[in-house]
């Protein structure tokens, strides 16, 4: 798990646009494509790209892996801008400069581009990155969902530590791109991609949620309605502003609630009885069940996310669990 694995995914899953590009015009064609209008000018002259751009699209989301194979510089185009662009390294080094804010990326340390300001990258020739491209119109559209107000959304441009947690939420999106599931379920990428930029505004400081009022208390009886309103959609990506808007609450009183009456958060206890149910099914052992059921059944999509949860909280693997009732 983590950005290697997501970038891994999105290299065997991803539509490949460049391999091995030299050509400067055909880099920046191909790369304002798939992420913004941009000029790229290299660092040292006689030097020459070898770039590998692969790109898996979604709806309002796209997860992209991009290595230029030489030393860079990336700076604004004319156009205007309509995406956010969340980067997270995972090789090299890199210095990003955004309006006046300037930040030094390596691995482990990412940044998020916005759309309102200029911007110039600077990347040494190991520089390699998974860039996850988030449509502005999307991320302002969840993000009034979650304050109730609408409004540009700016965000701090070094990433938070809280952000690493949406490369498993990445990866199940990857994972389920040109799944049976989705055939099915046409809405879970949609559903999922909510699920992302919501956890993407909850996670890093940005102006939108700095701005939220206090509000008045839950009562107990909304946060029983908001727990049974999440397992009876156990099979759904569910973000916390749904839960709040079925429950006639604010996102920041469901927040509360759940970490003072339950010391922990709406997300957490979904995810935790997620994992009990999904224990309960297999230990059923009922006749044509897979483990790939019970992880859709229990809104898992990725089911390496769902092995390593399941051995974190049982000592065993969902497989082994299922093998044993039979």
């Amino acid at each position: 798990m983590g950005t290697t694995a997501l970038a891994k995914l999105a290299a065997t899953r991803g539509d490949v646009v460049l391999s091995g590009t030299r050509d400067p015009d055909e880099v920046v064609d191909a790369c304002t494509g798939a992420l913004r209008p941009h000029a790229l000018t290299l660092s040292r002259p006689g030097t020459r790209l070898a770039t590998r751009l692969a790109s898996v699209k979604m709806q309002d989301v796209s997860v992209n892996l991009l290595r230029y194979g030489a030393g860079v510089t990336v700076s604004s185009g004319d156009a205007p801008l309509d995406d956010y662009l969340l980067t997270l390294p995972i090789a090299g080094a890199g210095q990003f400069r955004y309006g006046s804010a300037t930040a030094l990326a390596s691995v482990g340390h990412g940044v998020l581009i916005g759309p309102h300001q200029d911007f110039e990258f600077g990347f040494d020739e190991a520089w390699d990155q998974v860039v996850v491209r988030l449509d502005r119109s999307r991320v302002e559209s969840v993000a009034a969902a979650l304050t109730g107000e609408t409004g540009p959304v700016h965000f701090d441009l070094s990433l938070a530590p809280d952000v690493s947690r949406l490369d498993g939420m990445l990866e199940s999106a990857v994972d389920l791109v040109d799944s049976a599931a989705v055939q099915h379920r046409p809405q879970l990428l949609w559903q999922l991609e909510q699920v992302i930029i919501e956890s993407l505004l909850l996670a890093q400081p940005n102006n939108r949620m700095r701005l939220q009022p206090s509000d008045r208390p839950m009562t107990s009886p909304r946060l029983r309605q908001a727990m049974e309103f999440m397992i009876d959609r156990i099979a759904d990506p569910l973000s916390v502003a749904d839960v709040a808007l079925a429950c006639g609450t604010s996102v920041r009183s469901l927040q509360t609630a759940f970490r003072t009456e339950l010391g922990t958060t709406p997300v957490q206890w979904l995810r935790s009885q997620r994992l009990e149910r999904a224990h309960t099914l297999l230990l059923s052992g009922a006749p044509g069940l897979s483990v790939t059921d019970v992880a859709y059944r229990c809104g898992f999509f990725h089911l390496g996310e769902f092995g390593v949860a399941f051995r974190a909280r049982y000592g065993t693997t969902p497989s082994a669990v299922l093998t044993s009732r039979r």
